[in-house]
């Protein structure tokens, strides 16, 4: 299926892909992107069955292997980088070797430095988990600096955004999602794509738990979403909202919901408590609540498009015509929240 229109909107860093009741359970979306390109775990053989299977390769076979170029090792040519750390994770999650180093496809790899991996501490037990969170760190196609500086955002092969944009602190840093790009335009072995060190391990947003379909305007939304993060966010300055979005236009509703916003401050040396809708890396969106019915479904005679401008109301997109639905999902989205200086009103910044 086509994709539509991306939201734009200037404070978010990373979005989920997951929508409402009718998508797929992980990072992957069948609306706008199909399943995750990442291959799904595969259980090892037994001893037994793997000692069975080995054929020792005939004469003609080992001179050809002899004279072919050695294969391609990302780990090699990664721990010459000093990325000992990325290795050894895309090692645990089983997708270097099955990955990438086999991907037909040249691919863009955010490669947290070692540091960053110091500083986020044991990574995820859980396996899928794991592989989830490396995952938005990968995307298809060789983008470059320059290519990542004329676009807006980018999706992973686990199907979610990073909002791209260059950070206006003075030293004018790309900034890919919630990570800053320190080193850039590594280029892969025979073409295979490009790395770009990173200075974090870039936030994971996982759907945990989904809402129903049917919804009750001016009601709670049940159950109530939950959504998992994984990686490295900002606690002092982060917050995780959930915005109304209409699913054939893909115009959100800024103002639709009430309880959307959970900051992810609190917690560890800081002595600060923590939002109540946030233990454990889980944020429970208990007071979520759709505020107003759309224009699109009142039984009243809809509002031109310059009449919702003048009146200053929620239904600022145009009217949707009989073709199109009334359904709307939920996008979950990290923002980061600046402090200002000179004592300036408090911005919501990328």
């Amino acid at each position: 299926r086509t994709r539509g229109p991306a939201v734009q909107h200037r404070d978010y860093l990373s979005r989920s892909r997951r929508w409402g009741e009718m998508t797929e359970p992980l990072l992957a979306s069948s609306v706008v992107g199909g399943d995750p390109v990442a291959p799904p775990l595969e259980p090892l053989a037994a001893e037994g069955e793997a000692a069975g299977a080995a054929v020792a390769p005939a004469p003609a076979a080992a001179e050809a292997t002899a004279d072919a170029p050695p294969a391609y090792s990302f780990k090699a040519f990664a721990m010459e980088l000093g990325l000992g750390r990325f290795v050894a994770a895309l090692e645990a999650a089983d997708l270097l070797g099955n990955y990438v180093d086999t991907c037909e496809s040249p691919l863009t790899l955010f490669a947290p430095s070692d540091e960053a991996f110091s500083r986020l501490g044991d990574l995820p037990i859980d396996l899928q988990v794991l592989r989830e969170l490396l995952c938005v760190h990968i995307t298809l196609g060789s983008l470059s600096h320059a290519e990542l500086l004329n676009t807006r955002s980018i999706t992973t092969i686990s199907q979610q955004t990073h909002h791209v944009v260059l950070a206006d602190d003075g030293q004018k840093v790309l900034q890919v999602g919630s990570a800053s790009l320190e080193r850039t335009d590594v280029q892969l072995p025979d073409g295979r794509g490009v790395l770009h060190v990173i200075d974090s391990v870039m936030c994971c947003i996982r759907l945990l738990q989904n809402c129903r379909y049917e919804q009750v305007w001016n009601k709670t939304v049940r159950p109530s979403p939950k959504v998992g993060l994984a990686g490295e966010w900002r606690k002092s300055q982060d917050e995780l909202h959930a915005i109304l979005i209409h699913c054939d236009t893909w115009q959100p509703r800024f103002q639709g919901l009430r309880g959307s916003v959970v900051p992810l401050g609190g917690g560890g040396s800081t002595g600060e408590k923590t939002h109540k809708s946030f233990q454990d890396g889980t944020v429970h969106f208990t007071e979520l609540l759709i505020l107003e019915k759309p224009p699109e479904m009142s039984k009243k005679k809809r509002k031109k498009p310059e009449d919702n401008l003048a009146d200053g109301s929620m239904s600022q997109q145009p009217a949707l015509d009989g073709n199109q639905s009334s359904n709307y999902r939920i996008m979950f989205s990290l923002y980061r929240r600046f402090e200002p200086a000179d004592g300036a009103a408090p911005a919501v910044d990328p």
